[in-house]
């Protein structure tokens, strides 16, 4: 694919990710301050379990993404349709094994899940699990496809009408309007891609020889995305089965700001897996032919996921105080765990580069080692008194350590070697901790940090931003020549945003990789 249209596919997904986790989080901050801690805990609570679900295909979605690409490459249509109908066939027997596990578990067990929500709950939640596991085959075939535009479709349906319909019957359901409103908004949206999807992803499931290859193809991925799942949610587990619900419900808010802050990896990510093992296959299998590609993004990932990261620091506190009161003892979870960002976004972009080259077989052991590194630290802030906070900075320690090694990892399987190796990684690192140092010096540095009065906490908000977006700018600018910032820029002609990445942006090369 053309740099220039995988830039469009890549922003354009961005873009719409960033319209759904905005409508999400003004849900969720607006339901936060309707129900309180409590309740919202218990909302985050079976969000866990639907959370779950998507693990059901036991390595089938994964398979399925790595299978079809190359099936369309070879142009063998009878081999195609076999993949993806087998692929069906797996994720709807497994996901019913799923769900009839879980009712069963409802019926029979006691859980704070169940205690908060019963059988009824339980099972709407699982309507979302089944529809959002059978989009989820549609879009990854239409992904493989180039059709990005319906996947972005699919998620922008899913988040707007379960945020907007969520939060207009919270009022009158309480937590229960959220559930509603989600299982709505999951069921447009499968309409939907199931509309667009026709011809492309066949709806009748047949079992096939194939079935076994998808499951054995993807398990490597599969533990891999169960570890980054349980690694993104371990600490949410912890809080609740010791800490209790309203513990999550505070916690929450860190949650919320770290997904808003990875949508825009993660949809570089999701646009660019099926790209390179494309242009991988195409060029014999040379990594020299992708590694210019990588290093770009990662590249910019570094300078701007830390930026990010950092404005959700400073505004946690001021904008807790003024719209979520009742929150307040969340905030110093959210100032640690939006730093995660950027070593998730490396995690998530190694993992994508060792499976294109083949090294996807060492995920596996990396990810039961961080598991139980996460899960380590995690207990140990617990058991030493260290609350919520003390999990966030356990989680965000964690987070650092297994991007690095994953990291180094794919820098190897890119061509890389010793020096050059730890150059890269130093040069990726280095925004990280630039951001965290200036940001906390700020916040602590600047005056009036316990006003009450809120028109001196906005000006000092806005002071802490500003000056904090010109130290950072100026410092890491070395670090971002080379990004093509200014041709991105005049490809998209970004409103309001333009001018300023034209300055910032200035001494960097617009140089396209092949």
């Amino acid at each position: 694919m053309h740099p220039r249209k995988f830039i469009r596919d890549s922003v354009g997904f961005a873009f719409t990710q960033y319209i759904v986790r905005a409508t999400l989080m003004l849900r969720g901050l607006l339901a936060a301050r309707l129900l309180g801690p409590l309740p919202y805990g218990a909302w985050n609570a079976i969000q866990i379990l639907m959370d779950y679900g998507v693990l059901a295909p036991f390595g089938s979605q994964q398979g399925l993404d790595q299978m079809v690409p190359p099936r369309i490459v070879e142009g063998d249509a009878a081999a195609l349709l076999r993949v993806k109908r087998a692929a069906l066939f797996n994720i709807l027997l497994l996901t019913g094994l799923f769900t009839a596990g879980c009712l069963a578990w409802s019926m029979l067990g006691s859980s704070r899940v169940f205690n908060a929500w019963g059988f009824r709950g339980v099972a709407l939640a699982l309507v979302c699990v089944i529809s959002t596991n059978i989009a989820s085959y549609q879009a990854s075939i239409m992904r493989s496809h180039g059709d990005i535009t319906t996947v972005s479709g699919w998620m922008l349906l899913q988040g707007a009408i379960g945020g907007v319909l969520g939060l207009a019957f919270t009022p009158w359901l309480g937590a229960w309007g959220l559930l509603f409103g989600w299982v709505a908004g999951c069921l447009v949206s499968f309409g939907y891609v199931t509309f667009r999807s026709r011809g492309m992803a066949p709806l009748l499931p047949a079992p096939a020889s194939e079935g076994l290859d998808l499951v054995q193809i993807g398990f490597p991925m599969f533990v891999f995305a169960a570890s980054t799942l349980m690694m993104r949610n371990i600490d949410r587990l912890i809080i609740l089965r010791f800490l209790g619900t309203e513990s999550l419900g505070f916690y929450s808010l860190s949650v919320m700001a770290l997904t808003f802050i990875l949508y825009l990896p993660d949809s570089v990510s999701y646009v660019m897996y099926p790209q390179l093992l494309r242009k991988f296959g195409e060029s014999g299998r040379d990594v020299a032919f992708i590694r210019p590609r990588v290093e770009r993004v990662l590249q910019a990932s570094s300078v701007f996921i830390p930026a990010l990261s950092a404005i959700a620091y400073l505004c946690a506190r001021p904008l807790v105080l003024v719209l979520l009161p009742k929150f307040t003892p969340g905030v110093g979870a959210i100032r640690a765990i939006c730093f995660g960002a950027a070593a998730l976004a490396f995690s998530n972009f190694a993992s994508v580069v060792l499976m294109t080259v083949g090294r996807q077989t060492v995920l596996m052991p990396a990810a039961i080692g961080a598991t139980a590194l996460y899960a380590g630290l995690d207990m140990i802030a617990v058991k030493s008194g260290g609350g919520i906070t003390g999990v966030a900075w356990a989680t965000l320690t964690a987070y650092v350590v297994n991007s690095a090694m994953l990291l180094s990892m794919a820098l190897t399987g890119l061509g890389l070697e010793g020096r050059r190796v730890l150059a890269s990684m130093s040069r990726l690192y280095a925004p990280l901790a630039l951001a965290i140092a200036l940001a906390f010096a700020l916040d602590h540095g600047l005056p009036w940090t316990e006003s009450t009065n809120l028109v001196i906490r906005i000006a000092r908000l806005l002071l802490a931003c500003a000056a904090f977006l010109a130290l950072y700018g100026l410092l890491v600018r070395p670090l971002a020549r080379g990004m093509g910032i200014r041709q991105l820029v005049s490809e998209f002609n970004l409103p309001v945003l333009g001018p300023i990445l034209r300055r910032f942006g200035s001494g960097t090369s617009s140089r396209e990789d092949s």
